[in-house]
């Protein structure tokens, strides 16, 4: 089972316009300045998590196992093109905690500890502010890079926002 949140920019036109004027040089192929900010922005969902899952009586594995990562195939329902989850991915021998879905779900015997959601809840604002002003200095310094005026006064009035 897994819970999937999204956060909704709404009032922000100029910001895809001041996107779509810097083209590849804000998307790149591996996601560029977006890339960056959402994973600037999960940074503070992860470090919660982790201390969450440490607060969980939990031997130390779960939160050491907890990780951000780029989803490879973003979820055609909703629009969007790049996407970074928080949480529990195999990542090479032993280092997949099966049971850490069963602490934030519980099961039919024990009671659910979530260590995900709480740290989702308690960031989203300071994640949504990282994001909005990490994305704004990347689109200043790229807009500056290639002489956009433009899109260079948009990133100042969003890092203002």
């Amino acid at each position: 089972m897994s819970v999937k949140v999204s956060v909704d920019v709404i009032g922000l036109r100029e910001l895809e316009k001041a996107l779509k004027e810097l083209g590849s040089e804000v998307a790149g192929k591996n996601g560029g300045l977006v890339r960056t900010a959402l994973m600037a922005a999960a940074l503070p969902v992860l470090r919660s998590a982790q201390v969450y899952a440490e607060a969980s009586r939990d031997t130390g594995k779960l939160a050491e196992a907890l990780t951000r990562s780029r989803q490879s195939k973003v979820d055609p329902d909703i629009d969007a093109n790049e996407a970074v989850d928080v949480g529990l991915f195999s990542r090479g021998k032993g280092k997949k905690v099966f049971y850490g879905k069963f602490l934030e779900f519980g099961t039919s015997r024990q009671t659910a500890q979530p260590f995900l959601r709480p740290a989702l809840e308690s960031n989203i604002k300071e994640s949504t502010d990282i994001f909005r002003k990490k994305l704004a200095t990347g689109i200043e310094r790229v807009a500056k890079k290639i002489g956009n005026k433009n899109a260079q006064e948009v990133g100042a009035r969003i890092k203002k926002l």
